[in-house]
């Protein structure tokens, strides 16, 4: 099992390649992500103008494990994101998309049916 450091420095990396937009509201973005559900979280995409980015994660994240993120990102406060989680045959599950104040979030939680965040 990947230590949650190593999972933190492999997010902060793929994090990175978040696309932005001219616009800028937010930048330097840190946040965690708790997995409150009994899946597998193993994919974190954010959409912009229609476009949807690479997966940040190039790691998994079980149950009851949080994660550090962190990214430069020069665009609005409000984005869309969704995660994917492990199917029993090894697949992805796409969940569903959500809206979320990035520039508010410091934990977002998935529960396994639904995203919040303080």
């Amino acid at each position: 099992m990947t230590s949650i450091a190593t999972k933190t420095i492999a997010a902060l990396a793929a994090a990175t390649m978040l696309i932005a937009t001219p616009a800028a509201f937010a930048a330097g973005m840190k946040f965690d992500i708790k997995n409150d559900s009994d899946y597998i979280i193993d994919g974190f995409y954010t959409g912009e103008g229609g476009e949807w980015s690479a997966n940040w994660m190039n790691f998994k994240l079980n149950g009851n494990e949080t994660a550090n993120m962190e990214f430069n990102y020069d665009g609005p406060c409000d984005i869309e994101f969704y995660v994917t989680w492990e199917a029993d045959d090894g697949s992805s599950i796409k969940g569903d998309e959500t809206s979320i104040n990035i520039c508010e979030a410091n934990t977002i939680y998935f529960d396994g049916k639904q995203a919040t965040y303080d």
